[in-house]
């Protein structure tokens, strides 16, 4: 087990995951609470269209602006959280996303910043539940 070299950025940010996940689900205007002035996210995956949107979001204002954009293009969808760790600049979250009928899982990778908010997000969806 690895010691923890910033326990005030672990204590902080062990709230991450659970407010990501209703930040997704519900409130969008939370990005601005919990990510970082310099926040990036990294989707390894396009929108239906071809596009990809996420790669001009530059601040916790561009996130919340496209989550916006995103909850109108997907109502309904639901993430669920299925196991989650925090150590210390660094958590990861499984995750499930429930549309149309259908489950699928994925993976969130976070790094974060001193005050515990999200820096950066490695985000990959997949085909499958993550709870098989």
């Amino acid at each position: 087990m690895t010691e923890n070299a910033n326990p005030t950025t672990s204590s902080s940010a062990r709230r991450s995951p659970d407010l990501w996940l209703t930040m997704w689900n519900t409130d969008g205007d939370l990005a601005r609470q919990i990510c970082a002035d310099d926040f990036r996210i990294h989707f390894a995956m396009t929108e239906p269209d071809g596009s990809t949107p996420a790669d001009d979001i530059r601040t916790a204002e561009d996130f919340a602006q496209y989550l916006r954009w995103w909850h109108g293009q997907n109502p309904g969808v639901v993430f669920t959280g299925i196991a989650d760790a925090v150590d210390g600049d660094h958590g990861r979250l499984l995750w499930d996303v429930d549309a149309n009928g259908r489950r699928a899982g994925g993976v969130d990778v976070f790094d974060f910043a001193e005050d515990g908010r999200v820096r950066r997000v490695w985000s990959v969806g997949g085909q499958r539940s993550m709870r098989s």
